[in-house]
Parts: C-alpha cells; structure tokens; sequence
C-alpha cells in the first residue's frame, strides 16, 4: 500500500510535508485539479493524546511521550495519516470559492464525539479555511514592479497562473501555463507562500528573496549569449487580500521540454546506449563557451555548474541556467573553494602563479548566518571575495567544476551514485567503459581537474580545445 493512495485515487499529488521551528505544527501541500492547497495540522493540549494532530506533530518533530498511541509507529505511518486526511477533506474543501486565494491556509483537525453529544462516537477529522496573518509580512519582503532594478516587459499575477508540476531546482521551481495561451508552458521560479512558510523562523526567507532579485538582475544586465538563459520577460506579481497593489514573487522562463543535461545521461544509461560523440564534443564546447563568456564578458561567475544546470533547448544545444551565486554542488566543486584558503597572484616571469594560503586567524563569515548547508561556502564563500581580488583563481575553479561535468557527460556514470556525496574529494574520476571516448579528450579533462590550480588548462585554451573537437567530428560526419 503506498502512501498516497487515498490522494491518487482522488487524482491529487502530495507534494511537500514540513514543520515548524516551535515544534507545534506541520504542513502538508498538495496538488490536484490545477489546484495548490497548505493544510495545516497543530498540536492541540485540549484535545485527546490519541487525536490525528497531535499524533502527527508528535512524530513529526520526535517529540517526548507518554504513551505509543500518542504517536505513529514510523516516518512511513505518518506520512500516510497525513496523505489520508488530507484526502478526507479534499473533495469538500477544495470546491470552496475561496480555497485558492494565495493566503489561504487550511487547518486539519479531529471533531471530538461530545461535540455531538456523545462520548462513543469516533473522532472525525474536518476542516476550516483560515486566512493566514503571516501572509502579510511575507508580502511585506516583497518589492513592487517599479523598484525593480530592471524592469519588466509583462507582468501576471500568481493567482492566475495553473500549475502543471512541481521541477526541480531551488524552492518552488515550477512549470505553469496561464489561463489565456494553454500551449505555451513557462517555468515559475520565485518565493512563493510555502517557501516562506518553510523559512521565516529561521530568518534566512530575507536571503532567499534577496537571492531572487539578484539573480533576475544579473541575468537582465548579462550580455546575451546562446548557451546562457536569456532575460525573463513576464515577471509574476501578488497582492495582499483586500489590497491590489502589485509586489513581485516570481518570474516566467520559457519551458525547454527536452530536460537537463544530467537527465540525458541518465536516460541514456537506462536504456544501456552511449551518447554520440559529436554531441559529446558539441556540448562540452557549450559548457566551455558559456563559462568563459560569463568570466570574460560578463565577469562574473556561476559558481554552482553541474550537469542539473545545463539544459537541452529545442535544438538540443546547451543553456546554463541558475544563477544565483549562493551555493555549490559537493559533486563538482573545486578542493579549493572550502573557506579554508586566501589566494595571491605572484609574478612569475612573463605569467603570473598562484599561491594559496592557509587561512589561521579568527573564524570569519561573509554569507548569512542562516545560511542552509555545512560546507566550507556556506560560512565563508571564497567566490565573493576572489571575483574582486584574484578573478583567475575564480577561473581555475569554475574549470575544476566544468571538467567534473565533461566527464560525467563523457563517461556517463550512474548520476544517482552521487547523491549520497558529502566531499568533493569522494568522486573518482575513472574512465570505466570509456574506450569510445578518444584519449586527447580524456586528457583535456584531466587537465581541467589537476589538485593543484596552477597546472590546470585556463578556460580560454579549454574553449578553444572543444570548438577544434567539435568541428573535427562534423568533418567526419560530412
């Protein structure tokens, strides 16, 4: 029996289950029917030990207790409690004219049997629509259009939008498509209610929209390049209840239906068939080019490049996409990037080296202190401090991390072997099953992945490899 067969049955998708800081309460959101509901389960004193609310929130933060029935036995049991009521009162619930309203919240609970007058009766689960006061404060992080430091060329507001599904990515990364043109699917990335929910205790939501806004500024101003997300050109706006002035939640990308990079390997290895090499060629060189054109035109930097980030438009070349700048993926993140080193350029010659230096003195932080994650970035993030002080050391790094995707496109390993890494220095990078892939390019990206920065290829000579590659394999394809 699966956990969410009661929802499947009713045609709904449970999506998200979470808890708050205080320990009193967990959330559960649901989608169905081009609907997305928060239901809300708190811990209730005055009702029986036994109740379905108390039980949940019990489990769900591990509380202390008396008794097992004021518990679930497993994660699995409770989940399925969560899944079921949420089923019992969906059909009735969700034809409420106001369900959908964005502060919407709607709170789960057990009737007692003496509100029926009598004490035999089971407890029956119901429910109450609940205008959620915090809804206003998530507002209030929120800027209007007009102090958008790039502005908009449209705006739609999110009640409006019809959800498709849930992607991945950071936070509420969804595909939608708006009432007027059904065919033309977008992707919503942005801060939606649940996201605040899920992180306005801790304090880090005032991150997470700041993020946001950053990022859509950096991609606005960033000269175009075809290998790069372009601009989004509708922004999303939400109003408080009562209230129709326009605040920004969100932007609209278009969908580009032929997935990730990391996605196509993984389709591939299913099916036991290794991708072509002059796609291989091409796509690394897309990799290569988008990366330098962001150093050497844009001068910035990505800093979270992995195969997930790239992917396929309608004519199957690379777009990098993500652009936040706020974390780094463990599988390819360069050794050096760990917090734990500061970086000189010192004149050597005609060229220039680098030296790293241990970093000794008192502990030191330049990312938020509610920043999520353990790693050395997380605290003290080198790619802030480098992009002003030493722009090659940020080069040599973001090199490690594309040499790390050339060889998971090149090799194609098992891509779910690497969700359980912690460390950079856990992947091997073997060439196992590899002897189509010809070994100048198994070079090259053993140059990109040299320990020491200093002997690693620069990003121009890397582009310039792969551009020289993939026009050698269209030769013989012709």
């Amino acid at each position: 029996m699966g956990e969410q067969d009661a929802l499947t049955a009713l045609g709904v998708l449970g999506e998200w289950i979470w808890g708050n800081d205080l320990e009193t309460v967990v959330f559960a959101q649901a989608f169905g029917h081009e609907k997305t509901l928060i239901f809300r389960f708190t811990l209730d004193n005055t009702q029986p030990s036994q109740s379905l609310t108390t039980r949940i929130v019990n489990c769900y933060h591990d509380l202390a207790v008396h008794s097992p029935s004021a518990t679930f036995p497993n994660r699995l049991s409770m989940r399925m409690a969560i899944w079921s009521a949420v089923a019992t009162v969906w059909s009735e619930c969700s034809d409420n004219p106001t369900v959908q309203d964005p502060d919407i919240v709607i709170d789960v609970y057990d009737l007692d049997s003496t509100d029926f007058g009598s004490t035999d009766l089971p407890l029956r689960t119901a429910w109450a629509l609940c205008r959620e006061n915090l809804f206003n404060d998530y507002i209030n992080l929120l800027l209007p259009p007009s102090q958008l430091a790039v502005q908009p060329v449209d705006t739609v507001d999110f009640k409006s939008l019809i959800r498709l599904n849930q992607l991945g990515g950071r936070g509420c990364t969804t595909l939608v498509h708006t009432p007027s043109d059904p065919l033309s699917q977008f992707v919503f990335k942005g801060i939606d209610f649940r996201t605040f929910l899920n992180s306005y205790e801790s304090g880090h939501i005032h991150e997470e929209v700041k993020i946001f806004y950053r990022s859509m500024e950096l991609v606005s101003n960033m000269p175009r390049h075809p290998n790069i997300i372009g601009p989004a050109q509708i922004v999303v706006t939400i109003c408080k209840h009562g209230d129709d002035r326009p605040f920004v939640c969100g932007s609209l990308y278009p969908f580009l239906p032929n997935g990730s990079l990391a996605s196509h390997i993984e389709k591939n290895n299913a099916s036991g068939e290794r991708i072509a090499l002059s796609c291989k060629a091409q796509w690394c060189y897309q990799m290569a080019a988008a990366v330098a054109h962001t150093h050497f035109v844009a001068h910035t930097f990505h800093m979270d490049l992995k195969p997930g980030n790239f992917l396929l438009d309608a004519d199957s070349s690379l777009v990098l996409i993500d652009w936040e700048q706020s974390d780094a993926p463990v599988t390819t993140a360069a050794p050096e990037i760990d917090g734990t080193c500061d970086v000189e350029e010192i004149p050597a010659g005609s060229t220039t080296t680098l030296r790293y230096i241990k970093y000794t003195g008192p502990e030191r932080r330049n990312m938020p202190i509610t920043t999520p994650g353990d790693n050395g970035w997380n605290v003290w993030n080198v790619f802030l401090e480098w992009s002003k002080q030493c722009p090659r050391a940020l080069e040599l790094a973001e090199v490690f991390s594309l040499g790390r995707c050339m060889w998971m496109l090149l090799r194609q390993p098992d891509m779910d072997a690497f969700e359980d890494v912690t460390s950079t220095e856990e992947v091997v990078e073997d060439w196992q099953s590899s002897e189509d892939i010809p070994v100048h390019w198994k070079q090259v990206v053993q140059d990109c992945l040299r320990r020491d920065p200093n002997e690693r290829i620069g990003l121009r000579e890397l582009t310039a490899f792969w551009d020289d590659a993939r026009h050698k394999m269209n030769d013989c394809v012709s």
